[in-house]
């Protein structure tokens, strides 16, 4: 009988000193799968639209999607790879910005400046730049060279004498306007050499040479 007692004790101590270290190891795997995650959670949570637009204005990101920065002056920024897909920049100023590779999709930019920015290969698809000004002046032209416009409305845009460097002709190579509203736009002084206008519609628009094209009126 005291033997069967003294069994039954170890046994008992025995699986309580195996529950003791299999309850100390799913503590220690619960700990480390909440160290793990919470990094993950804190990173998922999204960022605050004041903060993100904070952090544009102070040049600490070059993203803003959806940010309203209209009025702003933005000019002379280095905004290359910038997403501003989908941002208010009505009536703000980009001039001579580093815009190249920019993305401003569905973005609006009523009246907004950007002559003598580097646009190489922003795309402003779907984007809405009525009366946005792109012209040339004080030596030196806005760089447009692969940007789209892709189905974009520019009723209004000024493009006089894009298309020219210091060294003369230079066109728009590989610009896409298909299916852009270019109604009211014009190009006067401008090269055409190497846009794509298939689709694109031209209203009172002003051509290269002066004259007025009405072909889509």
């Amino acid at each position: 009988m005291a033997n069967q007692d003294s069994a039954s004790k170890i046994g008992d101590q025995q699986k309580a000193s195996w529950l003791n270290r299999s309850s100390l190891g799913m503590g220690c795997l619960g700990y480390l799968a909440g160290f793990l995650t919470l990094p993950a959670v804190v990173f998922l949570m999204p960022q605050d639209p004041a903060e993100i637009k904070e952090d544009f204005l102070d040049r600490r990101s070059n993203h803003c999607r959806e940010c309203d920065l209209s009025n702003q002056d933005l000019a002379l920024r280095k905004l290359q790879n910038a997403n501003l897909s989908g941002a208010n920049l009505e009536f703000s100023s980009l001039g001579a910005a580093d815009l190249r590779d920019a993305t401003f999709t569905r973005a609006k930019l009523r009246q907004a400046v950007l002559r003598q920015a580097n646009l190489t290969g922003a795309n402003f698809d779907e984007a809405d730049l009525q009366g946005a000004d792109f012209s040339c002046g004080g030596g030196s032209c806005t760089a447009l060279d692969n940007t789209s416009f892709r189905n974009a409305n520019l009723a209004g845009a000024d493009f006089s004498r894009v298309g020219f460097t210091v060294v003369g002709e230079v066109g728009l190579p590989g610009v896409d306007f298909t299916g852009a509203d270019l109604s009211g736009a014009t190009f006067d002084g401008a090269s055409l050499k190497g846009a794509l206008l298939e689709g694109a519609k031209l209203c009172k628009t002003t051509m290269p040479d002066g004259s007025i094209s009405n072909r889509n009126c």
